[in-house]
């Protein structure tokens, strides 16, 4: 590799392609790309691809032999993805029932779930047909009696991993795919076909498990001033083993919207400081092959120990290949390297692109390596502060695209956190593996090495709660579109490279000075002058250079307006919809849920930063059931950790006010949140839009909550929307010459209980569209067969919430 980096080819002194294995790179990922699309389509491509691809390298290079190298390598990539895909739809198809399967296993792991078993080289049968597949995992309540390497046996039921049930939920098929997992096994059975296995992986499991309990014991029932250590095992154990089993959730979210969460992975910077380290100290007795054969296989110990993360393999590959450069004597290439990187995971699964902690990690290290010195190069600076800063702030433009992506929100003060958090993070690192060793051997010093890391991981919460104290800690940007990311990027090194090419420039005529003053003699200009111009040029450059990315950024923050849409958020067993007002304004009408935990936190507040909206203009409640509140209640008693605002909460103007009712405003005060009142005839402008309230009167009496419950009319230029609770019969009778005839939209009362929608109502309403929300399996029996076929009776389309997931009508 470092050899075609440097060499010639022919006669005419034609250098051959500088780092190929990073065109390579691009070739397999241009295959899988093309693999995605139907055959029609790909086929195609690959021609086109192949045209380019010749004219390029022919033309420029005269270089068959790296012609058909790339060539190849795009074939190849096409051909893996397209077998992935084939697959993963057989995988897909298989009905979710009793299966056997086997396999060998590679990894063993204890969650909070249960423990789970890694298998590779599997085959899945089910009765009818057998699927081979890379790799699964089975999942058991019981620590069974196995080790890593055993072939087992398993029989148990196949469980598809769930699709996001709206935009910006977490979608565990998305997730698990991209690990290179297509589904999960629940154990019913486990038999041990082969019971050799690997001693140095079980030693390493083993050793893992010693540790994570030996933390445990070290955080736990510390008074006085090593009561600071207690409950750090949860942090120290993601940083040191990647094991997350015990970290603290309000930890994790905190540590994630103040923008330092990649502390809690093991990365780049855990390797080569535990690697490096390592080598750097046996450089000095040892020689240079010594110190790499005893290195290597420790930090190949580590990766298998902490399970092998995508950002560790990243990390290891990439140390490995610089500690072969120096034993060879070759200049270590990090391009180079981050490419053979990206190549040995994308072949191992194609899908690992689609996984943020891959975009994140490749995306932080590029920044590093290869965006970074040029930015260093613009400013032409010595001052080590404006180094660091830029160094950061590097980072955060080249991250933004892939955290807005990922996360629909960026952290606005994380690249001055980082100033901090970073440099000591080889305290924390140092102080918590020696503290374990120390413990082994005397357990109470070892709590004296490992207080100096937990204080520093005191600091960081410390610092990170009074960021997020803050309104602005984070902004809510939404998910950019893929086209807008890939404009950003292009702009940055349209920005980046005309910039250098002007240092260039500006170089190359202070040496034709300084040439000319040599040859001559002659003292062209002042030095007083000359710095004047070399400080003017630094100047214009770094401004130009500020602006030109502060301007980029507006790429990736400025949300533009959408126009009109509906939602129908799913949210289980409740409602939650959000309109879009045509003029830019949010309303939320209900938000809430029986059957879903959390329902803000896991299914509306990821929606809602994923359509870009950090502020509801005004939260519609219809009535205080438990299934339209929940969620409502749970953004008013978040402080701030959501990043969801309201501004207004809109209450049914009636007499019967209940305790849930009263909590309501309560908390919307101390929030200091406005509080309106709506009732029969109100109207709400939403630009060209306006929402109406049919329902109820301020002097309505019911003996049921439902039965005050409002209903709205909303409508504009192109549709009608009717929204009507949780009402039944008797108040769809009551309000039936209130209402138009022939809307567009109608959002099935009570989730389409048998007790609402009568005929004589559907009669009049005559949607076009029938929503109803609804969970999956509900204890209710909705929606009820009765309402249904009254439904299908009268026509039009019928969507649930639970087959469909989030419905959104533009």
């Amino acid at each position: 590799m470092w050899i075609w980096l440097n060499r010639k080819i022919n006669k005419k002194g034609v250098t051959v392609i500088k780092r190929p294995v990073f065109w390579i790179l691009l070739a397999f990922v241009l295959g899988e790309v093309i693999a995605v699309f139907d055959l029609n389509i790909a086929v195609p491509c690959i021609v086109l691809a192949i045209i380019v691809i010749r004219k390029i390298i022919i033309k420029a290079y005269e270089d068959m032999g790296a012609f058909v190298v790339i060539f190849f390598t795009l074939i190849m990539g096409f051909m893996l993805m397209s077998n992935e895909i084939t697959t993963r739809n057989h995988i897909y198809d298989l009905k979710e029932n009793t299966v056997i399967v086997q396999g060998k296993i590679y990894k063993i792991e204890n969650t909070a779930f249960g423990t789970n078993i890694y298998l590779k080289g599997v085959e899945v049968e089910n009765g009818e047909k057998s699927v081979s597949v890379k790799r699964i995992f089975v999942n058991t309540e019981k620590i069974p009696n196995v080790k890593i390497g055993n072939i087992i046996k398993v029989r148990g039921k196949l469980r598809q991993f769930e699709e996001a049930a709206n935009k910006g939920n977490f979608d565990s098929r998305k997730y698990y795919l991209s690990l290179g997992f297509y589904g999960k096994i629940e154990a019913g059975t486990i038999e041990v076909i082969n019971s050799d296995y690997s001693g140095i992986r079980q030693g390493l499991y083993e050793l893992r498990m010693e540790i994570i309990e030996r933390l445990e014991k070290l955080c736990s029932d510390n008074n006085g001033i090593f009561s600071i250590i207690n409950n750090k095992n949860g942090i120290i154990g993601a940083i040191i083993l990647g094991d997350k089993t015990d970290l603290d959730s309000d930890i994790k979210e905190l540590y994630s919207v103040s923008g330092i969460a990649h502390i809690l992975a093991i990365s780049g910077l855990h390797i080569s400081f535990i690697g490096m380290a390592i080598y750097r100290l046996l450089r000095r007795r040892f020689r240079f092959l010594f110190s790499a054969a005893v290195s290597i296989p420790v930090v190949l110990s580590f990766g298998i120990m902490s399970g092998f993360g995508i950002s560790t393999i990243r990390a290891i590959i990439m140390f490995i290949l610089k500690i072969i450069g120096e034993v060879l004597g070759r200049k270590y290439d990090a391009i180079t390297a981050i490419s053979l990187a990206g190549l040995v995971l994308l072949v191992q699964n194609p899908f690992v692109v689609c996984n943020s902690g891959f975009q994140m990690s490749f995306g932080a290290i590029i920044a590093i390596v290869l965006i970074l010195p040029i930015v260093e190069e613009i400013l032409n600076t010595d001052n080590k502060i404006i180094k660091v800063i830029s160094a950061n702030f590097t980072i955060s433009l080249v991250m933004n695209p892939i955290l807005a992506w990922n996360y629909y929100e960026l952290p606005t003060f994380s690249f001055l956190l980082n100033i901090v958090v970073v440099p000591l993070m080889s305290v924390v690192i140092v102080s918590s593996i020696v503290g374990i060793f120390c413990s082994c051997i005397m357990f109470g010093f070892g709590k004296v090495v490992i207080f100096p890391g937990c204080g520093i991981l005191e600091l960081y919460t410390f610092l990170c709660n009074i960021i997020n104290k803050s309104s602005v800690a984070s902004i809510v940007v939404g998910q950019p579109k893929v086209t807008i990311i890939i404009v950003y990027y292009a702009i940055l090194l349209v920005v980046l490279f005309g910039l250098k090419n002007i240092r260039t420039k500006y170089t190359r005529a202070e040496k034709e000075r300084n040439i000319i003053k040599k040859e001559t003699g002659l003292v062209l200009e002042k030095k007083a002058k000359k710095e004047r111009r070399i400080k003017g040029q630094n100047v214009k450059l770094r401004l130009a250079c500020i602006v030109g990315f502060l301007l980029l950024n507006c790429l990736i923050y400025y949300i533009p307006n959408p126009g009109f849409y509906i939602t129908f958020i799913s949210v289980g067993q409740g409602d939650g919809i959000l309109i879009h007002g045509d003029n830019g304004t949010k309303v939320m009408v209900d938000g809430g849920s029986t059957s879903e935990k959390q329902v803000a936190k896991n299914c509306i507040v990821p929606y809602l930063k994923a359509e870009g909206i950090g502020t509801i203009d005004y939260s519609i409640i219809t009535h205080t059931d438990k299934d339209h509140i929940s969620g409502i209640l749970e953004i008013l008693e978040n402080n701030n950790s959501n990043r969801i605002r309201i501004k207004n909460l809109v209450m049914p103007d009636i007499n019967m006010k209940d305790d849930t009712y009263n909590e309501l405003i309560e908390k919307a005060k101390l929030k200091k949140i406005n509080v309106l009142y709506i009732k029969k005839g109100d109207t709400l402008s939403l630009g060209k839009t306006k929402i109406k309230c049919i329902y109820p009167e301020t002097t309505t009496t019911a003996s049921d909550k439902n039965d005050y419950c409002t209903v709205l009319s909303v409508k504009n230029k192109t549709s009608k929307i009717l929204l009507t609770g949780d009402i039944s019969k008797e108040i769809e009778e009551k309000i039936k010459d209130d209402i138009e005839e022939n809307y567009t939209v109608l959002k099935v009362a009570h989730h389409g209980s048998n007790y609402s929608s009568s005929e004589k109502f559907l009669k009049k309403v005559n949607p076009k569209y029938s929503i109803i929300s609804v969970g999956k399996n509900n204890s209710y029996g909705h929606p009820g067969n009765e309402t249904m076929e009254r439904l299908r009776k009268q026509g039009g389309v019928i969507y649930r919430t639970d087959e469909k997931g989030g419905i959104t009508i533009r």
